[in-house]
Parts: structure tokens; sequence; C-alpha cells
């Protein structure tokens, strides 16, 4: 546990001693934080940096791997040239296609009764699709499974993605080479 977390710990519990008995209970994830804020990172190394929003929580991109296919033009760049060409393409709104991909907020979540379960909509900047999906924090929060339910026998593909400490130079790209 954090320090962070801790010392909230603690605040709470002093609170809570002093409060009379029929003082209404105080949700612990209100001065904590969602189990889904944090920064994640996707099957292909990309990280996604969760937050509240006014929507709930929104994900924005905070960390590219710029795929394999594209990593020898990525060194061959200057990388802020580079970085300003990384733009959402393949957005169905031709008004939409030159705002950048570092920072677009492509996951928007909504919380449910259930404090590690979300519903969402998540916005994919390589097709240019927006579907709608599950989110669940699991493993004590360390891992998000984002996916979509099974209708009629067919079931959306699922990921699980690791919680990884926040980078002090987010947005930004690596032109290492991912899948």
């Amino acid at each position: 546990m954090s320090t962070v977390r801790r010392t909230a710990v603690a605040v709470v519990a002093a609170v809570l001693l002093t409060l009379p008995a029929a003082a209404a209970p105080i949700a612990l994830s209100s001065v904590l934080g969602s189990p889904a804020q944090g920064t994640w990172q996707t099957a292909n190394g990309t990280e996604i940096t969760i937050a509240p929003c006014p929507e709930g929580f929104c994900g924005a991109i905070s960390w590219v791997v710029v795929p394999k296919a594209n990593a020898d033009l990525c060194r061959q760049t200057d990388h802020a040239t580079f970085g300003s060409l990384m733009l959402d393409y393949s957005n169905p709104d031709k008004s939409m296609q030159t705002r950048p991909i570092l920072g677009l907020n492509m996951l928007t979540l909504t919380p449910t009764n259930d404090p590690n379960n979300f519903t969402a909509k998540v916005y994919n900047p390589q097709d240019g699709s927006t579907n709608d999906v599950l989110i669940f924090i699991l493993n004590g929060g360390t891992t998000l499974r984002i996916g979509g339910a099974c209708v009629a026998g067919m079931c959306a593909v699922t990921q699980d993605w690791p919680k990884v400490p926040d980078r002090i130079d987010a947005p930004g790209f690596t032109c290492d080479g991912g899948q």
C-alpha cells in the first residue's frame, strides 16, 4: 500500500472513530479514489491513464509504443516532428482527423453499483470505431480487464491490462517498436 493510501486510510479511520455511532458511513473509495484511476498498459505496450472527468472517468492515451512497421521511420525522424504526425487519421469524422493521438481520450467509464465494475465506451484510433465494453478491476486493483459480454454464443475479445507507474514524461512515445 502506498504512503498516500496508508495516510488516507489513517485519516478515514481517525474521522470514523470521532463520529457518533449513528453517523452515515463514508465510502472509502470517496477518499481514496476509484480503483480504475491510474495508468494501465495495453497488450501492445501503449498506456492509458484513467482519471476523473465530467462523464465519470476518462482514459487518455498517455504513452504510445510505435508499431514495428513504423519504428525505423520513427527513429529516423526528429522526435517532435514524428509526434506531431501521430494524428487520429482513421476517425470517420473528417474534422477530428487532425487531433493528436497523444493525450486523446479514448475511454469513458461509467461507474456501476460495484466500485470495481464499469460500463464503458472505447474509441479505437486504429480503425475509428467506438464500442461498448465492460471493465472490471481485478487482482486487488492491479489488473484492468476490458471486453464485452457474450451474446448468442459469441463473445467479444477480452484483454487484461496491468497497472503500471505513471510516467513523468507522459504524454509521450517510444520508437522501440511494439507488435
